[in-house]
């Protein structure tokens, strides 16, 4: 007890120390634009740990006496401030215009909050590519400026958009470093948020077990600490993980303390509606996803409802109306897959903008270095020296950055082999030999990356390795052997299917081998080399290929699309 009051003491001191700093910020106010620039940075000092104190010197500070871009910077602190407690920031076309005449190349810890910010508002907009580009472009310049708070934000965002793409691989990664950086930092609210994001990663990865793990474990912190609409949340949240994991009773049990007269969403009316089904009380079942239907206002939702209305109705015995509900189901599908249309792989995201980072920053760099030398030519030997220092270093950085990404790639492929709802069991343990037998290398060289993280020799060789044996996956000899396994696994699956489309494309019988033997189309977008939006598109025509002939097996072939 005498530790956790002197805790409590010690805490309460740093509270005290805050608030006179604080007021001492307030009253500096009185000295000027400097002792303006002075509450200014001080705001960005006080964000994760002091957010009150933060806003309070904020709306405190006298506008009258500040410079534009003082008032500017205080705009964008504000929004910042707001947006990361969970205020949505909306800009229109003139405030885009205005911070990116202040901010765009400033090369300073505004410009990745401004950037942050506009990927907010590409969110708010639906714009996924967007959305990823400032993200991207946030991170890399948080690094160089090792702004840490900032690029926690920064990845905390990164995995909740990637585990709303279902790629719980790459949201988990980045789930993680957030994690780790507010708990260096010491923020418990935003310590609180990226612990949630690892658990909507671990979700989106169906690792339902290890999501409820983590959960539990914040628990007892978030019933005690957190408002009233986060502790909704949070155990909106478990009830769906229990769920999924066969606890569902116990799901339901959650899902009445929680909405019982209160208003609720599509979603988790659906996921509700689910549960009822799953223990077998139909007429709930019916009766909530009914009024789930009603409630469905964008197609991600729509989708949902109808396929847990298609699987109620079913179980019901209520198979005339099963057509209809599969057709809205489909029609919501294709809605779907509109909307990813100008989504590119998360993956080739990555790697595309940490490229164009690098190039862009470097080039800036360059230009930066070449004026100073013009103009400071008596400092020449100076600069050349610290230049060439922070290229090497900064550069080393990069190496780093882009062998993250490259590992990446090699857990997603690991993690997402396969679809999860694979018919064809003994098909999957074959290919898993021959995945195993050509991707040998893939834990050692992953190991091997995060030991020699710092010898760019060593990462070098091992992404060297890493492409040689995709390449070596995709080639034509192992596709014949996927296709012999098809073949003789799936009574003659691809020799039937060659016959009765004798005219397809080479690349159009290697997407449906793939998709045949349950690949799932993330690896298929990094076997072929695409991108997932164009996967996406080419499953889409040859499936369109497949539902528009007269093929007597066609039926069969359609079962492996849907």
């Amino acid at each position: 007890m005498r530790g956790a009051g002197f805790a409590y003491s010690f805490l309460g001191m740093r509270k005290l120390v805050y608030i006179l700093f604080v007021s001492m910020l307030l009253l500096s106010g009185c000295f000027g634009k400097g002792g303006i620039d002075n509450q200014l940075n001080a705001v960005d000092g006080l964000l994760g740990n002091y957010p009150d104190s933060a806003m309070s010197v904020l709306v405190g500070m006298d506008t009258a006496s500040m410079s534009d871009f003082q008032k500017d910077r205080r705009v964008l602190l504000y929004a910042y401030l707001s947006m990361i407690y969970g205020n949505p920031v909306n800009l229109d076309e003139e405030n885009v215009r205005s911070g990116d005449s202040v901010f765009n190349g400033t090369f300073t810890g505004d410009e990745v909050k401004w950037l942050v910010i506009k990927s907010d508002d590409a969110k708010h907009r639906g714009d996924f590519v967007a959305r990823i580009e400032y993200l991207k472009d946030a991170e890399f310049l948080a690094i160089q400026l090792d702004t840490k708070f900032d690029l926690a934000i920064v990845y905390q965002y990164l995995a909740n958009v990637y585990s709303q793409g279902f790629n719980g691989t790459v949201s988990k990664y980045y789930a993680d470093k957030s994690v780790a950086l507010f708990r260096e930092l010491g923020c418990p609210k935003q310590l609180r948020e990226s612990r949630m994001s690892v658990a909507g990663a671990l979700a989106a990865k169906r690792d339902y077990k290890s999501m409820l793990d983590s959960l539990e474990v914040m628990k007892d912190e978030v019933m005690a600490n957190a408002p009233d609409h986060y502790r909704r949340y949070f155990l909106d949240q478990l009830a769906r993980g229990y769920d999924e994991d066969g606890e569902t009773a116990k799901a339901i049990g959650i899902f009445h303390e929680l909405y019982d007269g209160e208003d609720v969403s599509a979603n988790t009316l659906a996921h509700w509606a689910r549960a009822y089904w799953r223990v077998g009380e139909l007429d709930s079942a019916y009766l909530f996803i009914q009024r789930a239907n009603s409630l469905a206002h964008n197609a991600t939702d729509e989708y949902l409802c109808r396929n847990v209305e298609y699987g109620i109705l079913e179980k019901m015995g209520r198979r005339s109306e099963l057509a209809m509900v599969d057709s809205l189901r489909e029609q919501a599908s294709e809605r779907i897959m509109e909307e990813r249309k100008l989504e590119e792989s998360s993956l080739a995201l990555n790697v595309k903008y940490d490229a164009a980072a690098r190039k862009a920053w470097l080039e800036a760099a360059e230009s930066r270095t070449r004026t100073y030398v013009a103009i400071f030519v008596a400092m020449l030997l100076a600069i050349v020296a610290a230049g060439v220092y922070l290229y090497l270093r900064k550069r080393n950085q990069l190496l780093v950055l882009a062998h993250e990404n490259d590992v990446l790639r090699i857990r997603t492929l690991q993690n997402n082999l396969f679809e999860s709802d694979s018919r064809q069991k003994d098909v999957a343990s074959k290919i898993s030999e021959l995945f195993n037998t050509r991707f040998k290398l893939i834990d050692a060289l992953a190991a091997s990356y995060f030991e020699c993280r710092d010898t760019g020799q060593e990462q070098k060789r091992i992404y060297s390795d890493v492409k040689n044996s995709i390449s070596d996956f995709s080639s034509d000899s192992s596709t014949q052997e996927l296709e012999d396994i098809a073949n003789a696994y799936n009574d003659n699956l691809m020799s039937r299917f060659r016959e009765d489309f004798p005219s397809l494309s080479k690349a159009q019988y290697r997407l449906a081998l793939y998709i045949f033997c349950g690949f799932s189309l993330p690896s298929i977008s990094i076997f072929t080399g695409s991108d997932l939006r164009n996967i996406y598109v080419y499953k889409s025509r040859l499936k369109g290929v497949i539902n528009k002939s007269d093929c007597a097996r066609k039926e069969d072939y359609l079962a492996y699309f849907r």
